[in-house]
């Protein structure tokens, strides 16, 4: 009997361990005609870290060696899109970030410079040394993801971003100290609002490296505030 993975979110664990696994791939062709940048929200325990975790190891250009065994006997195995291993995959967890208020900012822009960090280390071989120069060159989290889908586009290479958990840390704050808190993060010159309005201009761009978006999270709420629903 396979055992059953409580409390396991990732895709290529599951597979590794050989757990009971309810094949999600069925639905990659249809996430693919649905639209390029998707929001999904559902409650938690719903399985959305895990169905992200899935759409990195199919998408992941590094990952084309491991298709068959991560996959061998899913619905994609048999009926794989013609995406699949086609991009560089940027991918932010924000549930990593801490909410206090004194130290929600460097929180984030540590997440960001560590997911760009591992980044680069995997996609070595398709990134020159200038971006490596002028990525080390950047501070803030706005600064690294601007350069990075300018670049990419300029590389003529494709980009998926995947952002889980989207709202956790600003629906901590929003509940644990108010409202005005969670507006200065979400609203005017906040810091996590110009985050994504970098993101929805990037995809805005022509040759802008940024070709397909998942984002998951529990509620709308902040997606609203920080971006007016992003055409999403």
């Amino acid at each position: 009997m396979k055992p059953i993975p409580y409390g396991l979110s990732s895709y290529k664990e599951i597979q590794q361990k050989g757990s009971y696994y309810v094949d999600k791939t069925q639905y990659i062709p249809q996430i693919e005609t649905a639209g390029s940048f998707l929001f999904l929200i559902r409650p938690r325990r719903f399985g959305k870290s895990s169905l992200l975790t899935m759409l990195e190891c199919y998408y992941d250009i590094a990952r084309a060696d491991e298709f068959e065994a991560l996959f061998a006997g899913t619905y994609i195995h048999e009926h794989p899109t013609p995406e699949k291993n086609a991009y560089l995959i940027l991918k932010f967890n924000f549930s990593k970030i801490r909410s206090n208020l004194d130290k929600v900012e460097a929180s984030f822009n540590a997440h960001i410079h560590n997911c760009f960090f591992f980044f680069g280390k995997k996609y070595r071989s398709f990134l020159d040394d200038d971006y490596f120069e002028m990525m080390d060159s950047f501070q803030d989290a706005y600064q690294k993801l601007e350069f990075a889908s300018k670049y990419i586009g300029y590389k003529e290479l494709k980009l998926y971003v995947l952002i889980d958990e989207y709202d956790n840390f600003t629906n901590t704050i929003l509940s644990t100290a108010g409202q005005k808190p969670y507006q200065e993060l979400t609203h005017g010159a906040g810091f996590f609002r110009f985050f994504f309005s970098l993101l929805k201009g990037a995809v805005d761009e022509a040759d802008v490296g940024i070709s397909r978006m998942f984002i998951t999270g529990v509620s709308p709420v902040t997606m609203d505030d920080v971006t007016s629903g992003f055409n999403i």
